[in-house]
Parts: structure tokens; C-alpha cells; sequence
């Protein structure tokens, strides 16, 4: 099945290729100014005062969080670049029919129609940014702000789960008869992405993703508060999950703006 899939996409790639002369392709996504690779996380257990421990922990994920939402704008706007040449009828270069046969790979996209609107609205739903707030309030949650094994140990912070033997780390008190186990990532960075990736393209998120879609349609910010709602099948505790989420998102963002402060005033953002 991966091979047809793989065969389509490269017709895909060819059948929108533009030969000789056109217009200039978008720049490709450039890698934005990163924090560079973090490999192990702080001591955050180390700092006593809870409201300190809260500022360092926002403050060391902040700027890569940010600099994964720059990557998912870039790839976005590339996008939308691509679907106005469809849309008009304008040949596109080589490297952009490649890129969006990459794209549409990457996501999970349905290989159909370029030209219909329903493409172009999953496509857009799918590649977009996640607000700062929900990003590090869920990475709090799930690491116990940093605290726990899987963080310190593997760089989750995000409870993400792994399925092939080897990938990750067994949890205590895994039932008998599963094999899944809590990934390992090379690096924070990694973590973040994926975790991002997957409320971008997994489908128990689809909710999360037409409520964001439609408010920026609608010219609107789609905040925290506004998408927490579509995150009940992240936790087997549906609905007080969520319910955590929106709470503890609330409390947390004056230290949130706080620590955004701080890191633009260092200039790590």
C-alpha cells in the first residue's frame, strides 16, 4: 500500500512540474534562528520556590516552542504560495511540486484532486501553528514540569507513545498483553515537534484542528482556551482533562507572559 501511495505521489510531483521558464518558486522553508539542540533537561526539581521553578521551566522551553511554530509559519505560508498558482492556473517550478508531494506525505493528506477546496481546507488545517499557552501548559502536565522519568530520561514531555519493540522505555505497570512503550527523543526539540505533529495530523484531533482552521478563516486568533476542548482523547481522562488543561492554562499565563518577557529580553526569541 506505501508503495502505490509512494508511486501517486511521485506523479503527483511530475504532472505539476514546470519546465523551461516561470515564475520564481518561494524560497525554500529557511531553518529559523534556533536555540540550538538541547540534549538533557535542568535540574528542575532543584529549584524550591514553585513559582520560580514554573518561570525556569516556561523560560527553558519557550524559545523552542518558538522555534518550532516559526518552522510549522514558514511551511505554511509556503503553502498557501502553492495554492494560489493551482488556484490561478499557474505552472508550478519542480522543487515546489516536490516539496508539496513531500507535504502531502508528511500529513497524511488524501492524494486526490489538488484543485478542490476540501484539499486545500484539510491541507491548511493540518499545517499550522499551536498557541504558545496550550503547548507548554500540556509539557508541564505530562513531565510534571520536567520532573519525570520519561522527561528526564528520554526527553518526553509529552506522554507520546511508541509501538515498534526498542523505541522507547516500558512503563511500570504496562498491562500484560500490550507493547507500547513511552518514546525516547534525541532531543528536546524532537519531542516538541513530534507532539506538535501529532495534534496536526493524528485523527483523534481533527476537532482541535477545524476549530483553529475556522477561526483563522474568520481572521481570529486561535487561542489556548479555544482548541483545549478538542484534546479529550489525549488522556484517558477525557473530559477532566481537559477540564485540568483549561485550569491550570489560566493560572499559568501571567507566569507564561513573565518568562516570555525575560526570554525576548535576553533575545533567545
Amino acid at each position: 500500500m506505501k508503495t502505490v501511495r509512494t508511486f501517486v505521489l511521485v506523479l503527483l510531483a511530475l504532472s505539476l512540474t514546470l519546465s523551461g521558464t516561470g515564475p520564481k518558486s518561494l524560497a525554500l522553508e529557511p531553518p529559523p534562528a534556533s536555540p540550538g539542540p538541547r540534549t538533557t533537561l535542568p535540574d528542575f526539581s532543584g529549584i524550591p520556590d514553585v513559582q520560580a521553578r514554573k518561570r525556569s521551566f516556561f523560560q527553558y522551553l519557550l524559545p523552542l516552542v518558538e522555534n518550532e511554530n516559526r518552522k510549522l509559519a514558514a511551511r505554511r505560508l509556503r503553502l498557501t504560495y502553492i495554492q494560489d498558482h493551482i488556484r490561478f492556473g499557474r505552472p508550478l517550478l519542480e522543487q515546489d511540486s516536490a516539496w508539496l508531494a513531500g507535504v502531502i506525505h508528511k500529513y497524511d493528506l488524501p492524494v486526490g484532486d489538488i484543485h478542490a477546496p476540501e484539499f486545500w481546507r484539510t491541507a491548511l488545517a493540518r499545517v499550522d501553528t499551536l498557541p504558545l499557552d496550550l503547548v507548554l501548559v500540556q509539557a508541564a502536565i505530562e513531565s510534571a514540569w520536567g520532573t519525570s522519568r520519561f522527561a528526564r530520561e528520554g526527553l518526553n514531555l509529552f506522554g507520546q507513545w511508541c509501538f515498534r519493540p526498542g523505541c522507547g522505555m516500558v512503563p511500570d505497570g504496562r498491562p500484560e498483553g500490550e507493547s507500547y512503550e513511552v518514546a525516547r527523543f534525541p532531543t528536546v526539540s524532537a519531542s516538541i515537534a513530534s507532539y506538535m505533529h501529532n495534534l496536526n495530523s493524528g485523527a483523534a484531533y481533527s476537532g482541535l484542528r477545524s476549530v483553529r482552521l475556522d477561526l483563522t478563516l474568520r481572521g481570529e486568533p486561535a487561542g489556548a482556551c479555544d482548541l483545549v476542548g478538542g484534546l479529550t482523547q489525549y488522556s484517558q481522562r477525557g473530559g477532566d482533562y481537559v477540564d485540568e488543561l483549561r485550569a491550570m492554562i489560566r493560572v499559568n499565563q501571567p507566569v507564561i507572559a513573565q518568562a516570555r518577557d525575560k526570554t525576548r529580553q535576553s533575545g533567545k526569541i
